[in-house]
C-alpha cells in the first residue's frame, strides 16, 4: 500500500490549511492511500526521529512538505530513495530561523517552547550539498512567497521538475489545483 505523508511546515500543525486539503482530496480522490499527517516536533532533531520512526514502518511512502517540512522532505528523499513534492520549501531554514530565537508559540496547538542555537544546529545537519536524485522531487513555489525567497529554492532545486507560479504567497494560493498533479508526480493509485 502507497502512503503519503504530509510534513507541515515551522509552527504548524495537520490541521494547517493545505494538510486539510491534502487528506480530504486523497480520501476523496485515492481512498487507497494511506495519508498520514504527523504533528511534528518544534525541535528539529525530535522532528526528524519521527518522521525517520514513522518511514522505517513503510514499504512504499511518498512525502509533501510544505516550507520547514519541505526542508525535511528533501532530507528523507536522500534517505529512503522516494519522491517528495516540495511546496514553498525552505532551503536554508537555520538563516531564515535566526531572526525568531527565543520565545515562541505555535497558535494551532499553544505549545510553548524556546528557539534556540542549538535547534539552528540541528537544522544545520540535515543540509543535503548534491541532490543524488533530482528527478524524485517536484518543487512548486510561488514567486511573492512573503516568508522565502522562491529564488532560493528555484536555484538550489534547478535540476529537478519545478512549477513556479508568478504572484501567491507562502501558503501557496490555489494549491488545491495542483493536487490532481501532484498525486500524478507521486504515482498515487
Amino acid at each position: 500500500m502507497k502512503t503519503l505523508i504530509y510534513l507541515h511546515g515551522y509552527n504548524s500543525s495537520p490541521q494547517s490549511h493545505k494538510a486539510l486539503l491534502t487528506t480530504e482530496f486523497m480520501g476523496k480522490y485515492h481512498p487507497s492511500v494511506e495519508c498520514l499527517v504527523p504533528q511534528l516536533a518544534f525541535a528539529p532533531a525530535k522532528a526528524i526521529e519521527q518522521i525517520t520512526a514513522l518511514l522505517d514502518t513503510l514499504d512504499d511512502p511518498v512525502i509533501i512538505g510544505s516550507s520547514l517540512g519541505g526542508y525535511y522532505a528533501n532530507f528523507f528523499v536522500e534517505q529512503y530513495a522516494c519522491k517528495a513534492v516540495l511546496v514553498n520549501p525552505a532551503v536554508y531554514p537555520d538563516h531564515l530561523l535566526k531572526a525568531f530565537l527565543g520565545p515562541q508559540s505555535n497558535d494551532y496547538t499553544g505549545e510553548t517552547y524556546t528557539l534556540t542555537t542549538q535547534h539552528m544546529v540541528e537544522l544545520q545537519a540535515l543540509a543535503i550539498a548534491t541532490i543524488a536524485e533530482p528527478n524524485n522531487r517536484l518543487l512548486m513555489v510561488q514567486t511573492a512567497d512573503e516568508t522565502l525567497d522562491f529564488s532560493e529554492a528555484t536555484h538550489y532545486y534547478r535540476a529537478s521538475r519545478s512549477i513556479i507560479e508568478y504572484g501567491g504567497d507562502h501558503s501557496f494560493i490555489g494549491y488545491d489545483q495542483w493536487l490532481p498533479v501532484i498525486a500524478e508526480f507521486l504515482a498515487l493509485p
